[in-house]
């Protein structure tokens, strides 16, 4: 017996949003009862990539709350590209230093503490 795809679907659905389990479906449509699950199986494989994920509007707050995150991580990569650029010009200070003076600043690997 062949089943309409619209049916394959509406079915794929159900069971994906768990409204129904695959030994219900067998039961209700009169699938046969060992080439059912196989049966449920290939089409779930086929038609749930299909279905498309509704997500629900985002409310006023959780736009807010989204606004306020985004502004968050704006301003800690700011923060994070100036002690970049603090880091940078330290090492520079002290390479010219050592170079200039003629001193070890830096500690050696494997140097006592």
């Amino acid at each position: 017996f062949t089943y309409e795809v619209a049916f394959r679907r509406w079915l794929v659905r159900e069971l994906e949003e768990q409204r129904l389990t695959p030994a219900q479906a067998i039961e209700r449509f009169n699938f046969h009862p060992v080439s059912g699950y196989a049966l449920i199986h290939k089409w779930r494989l086929k038609y749930a990539q299909e279905m498309v994920l509704s997500l629900p509007e985002m409310t006023f707050q959780e736009k807010q709350d989204l606004a306020l995150l985004q502004a968050r991580t704006k301003e800690l990569e700011k923060q994070l590209e100036q002690a970049k650029m603090y880091n940078i010009a330290l090492n520079t200070l002290i390479d010219v230093a050592e170079e200039k003076l003629k001193i070890s600043i830096r500690k050696k690997p494997g140097a006592r503490q």
